[in-house]
């Protein structure tokens, strides 16, 4: 009695974390790949097994390369089996046409991504609980510590993990069955690459570069234990965004799906800027490189969060409208980091505020600290102004989407028109493609030749370049807050206007 009241309990929680998951699993144990891939997992344990214990029978040393046949064999499950039903999980659900009934019942956006990715992780588990036994034999066959082991099944469990997150998102991306067979194709080829990576990585593992060969870490235990915490936060972090862009891209126009996802962006830079923080108080070789190295992740992730939240709409959904009228937490939330109104370009410039004075104190170079403002100027100008030369010229075709592409397009223009135009203009005889004054707009060749820029005294050109894309920044965030006064004077508990009327629900987005 007691044992079927647990058993029901666990199906109660279940069901209330995703019905999804329970609805997943049984397709993909009743599925013909995961027999397959069950049944090759066992059979390829059971195939080393045997012949690394016949190898340490006769007197070898079979731990090693026991443990690492069986690592490259799960490594090919966990990070190319497992993540490419997890792309089809979603594709499937479209090309069925069956994604349209399950958005019809009360199941948000979230809790779907939640559950096809909880999905997966059910059968990654099943996956390495098969295999696991036979890995950790190779510790009874020598060569191989225990501790190296455990590390890295758990380190190639949150890696598929992460992979698996990443192809649900890629799944999520794209509507079209003809792109989404694109973006398949090419998931399929990275998956392989990956791993062969990894595969690479696990060899490197045993044969020293965190282990010694006979046994042992070859770091300390508290760089280890820092080495394992900044990667376990960046992987939960990472996933995490990776699972509410999913969600943004799922979501309805009229829900917020922005909120959250800012909030994790800002996390995931914070974090970068915490543990980058620490290695201050290291030697000053240490405290550079990670002052580096926080310059070059940080201009990435500057990057990608640009490109999205400049040309994002500035009309703020009617359900956010709501929300910000509440004066809980979470109605303070939606005003700072919701949809619209300029937040977006906001957000950014707290982000590069946040990035530029955590590289204050860290020993870098100022040559390279020069080099890297250019660099976060570039990224400014180049996104916001073509934003607001478009929203200002053609506001009614100020989509998304033709906002990138238009700064995608003034880029290309940036890099190109320079020598196309004094080569038509000036028509000299010989061709010469050298870095000179003509090239400062255009953003990689300053980049790349920072020590000509610095030596001929043009320095003060990239900064111009970078403060006048601040000043579109900040322009944005003016335009935008305009357009979130005239939403928010629109009562949003009055009926939905009717088609053709000022003010129609479909004009928001």
């Amino acid at each position: 009695m007691t044992f079927a009241r647990v058993v029901g309990w666990l199906d109660d929680k279940s069901d209330w974390l995703s019905p999804l998951v329970v609805k997943e699993v049984r397709q993909i144990v009743r599925g013909r790949e995961f027999s397959l891939s069950f049944g090759a997992s066992l059979v390829a344990g059971l195939s080393v097994a045997f012949l690394g214990a016949t190898d340490a029978v006769s007197g070898g040393t079979a731990g090693r390369w026991t443990f690492t046949a069986l690592m490259g064999c799960l490594a090919f499950l966990g990070l190319v089996v497992v993540p490419l039903g997890a792309f089809s999980a979603l594709r499937r659900e479209r090309i069925e046409q069956t994604f349209d009934l399950i958005t019809l019942t009360a199941l948000s956006s979230r809790r779907v991504v939640v559950g096809k990715l909880m999905a997966q992780a059910v059968r990654l588990t099943t996956l390495f609980a098969a295999m696991a036994p036979f890995v950790a034999m190779s510790f009874l066959l020598g060569g191989i510590d225990f501790v190296t082991i455990a590390i890295s099944l758990v380190v190639l469990l949150m890696g598929s993990l992460w992979v698996c997150a990443l192809c649900v998102f890629l799944s999520a991306l794209v509507r079209s069955r003809a792109l989404s067979s694109v973006i398949f194709v090419g998931v399929g080829i990275a998956m392989l690459f990956a791993a062969g990576v990894a595969g690479s990585a696990f060899r490197a593992l045993t044969l020293g570069v965190f282990f010694r060969p006979s046994g042992g870490p070859s770091l300390t235990t508290s760089q280890m234990v820092w080495t394992l915490a900044i990667f376990t936060t960046a992987w939960l972090v990472t996933m995490i965004n990776l699972v509410l862009l999913a969600v943004n891209r799922l979501s309805l126009p009229t829900e917020d799906s922005v909120t959250s996802l800012r909030l994790g962006f800002l996390a995931q830079l914070l974090l970068m800027a915490g543990w980058a923080l620490t290695f201050l108080f290291d030697t000053v070789p240490n405290a550079r490189a990670a002052g580096y190295v926080l310059a070059v992740l940080g201009g990435l992730h500057l990057t990608l969060l640009a490109i999205f939240v400049v040309t994002e709409s500035p009309t703020v959904p009617r359900r956010a409208l709501l929300r910000m009228k509440s004066s809980s937490l979470e109605g303070w939330a939606v005003k700072v980091f919701g949809p619209g109104g300029g937040r977006g370009p906001g957000s950014l410039i707290l982000h590069l505020a946040i990035l530029a004075g955590v590289l204050v104190p860290f020993p870098i170079d100022d040559d390279d600290r020069r080099l890297t403002l250019a660099a976060y100027g570039y990224l400014c100008f180049f996104v916001a102004v073509p934003t607001l030369a478009f929203r200002a010229l053609l506001p009614k075709y100020a989509t998304p989407l033709r906002l990138r592409v238009a700064v995608l397009v003034v880029l290309a223009l940036a890099t190109a028109l320079p020598d196309l135009l004094y080569y038509l203009i000036r028509q000299p005889e010989v061709l010469e493609l050298h870095y000179s004054a003509r090239h400062l707009m255009s953003p990689f060749r300053t980049i790349a030749n920072w020590g000509i820029v610095e030596s001929s005294g043009w320095a003060s050109y990239p900064f111009a370049i970078g403060a006048t894309g601040l000043a579109a920044l900040i322009v944005l965030v003016h335009t935008g807050t305009r357009q979130a006064a005239q939403d928010a004077s629109i009562n949003p508990h009055r009926p939905a206007p009717a088609a053709g009327d000022p003010g129609r629900a479909d004009l928001i987005y």
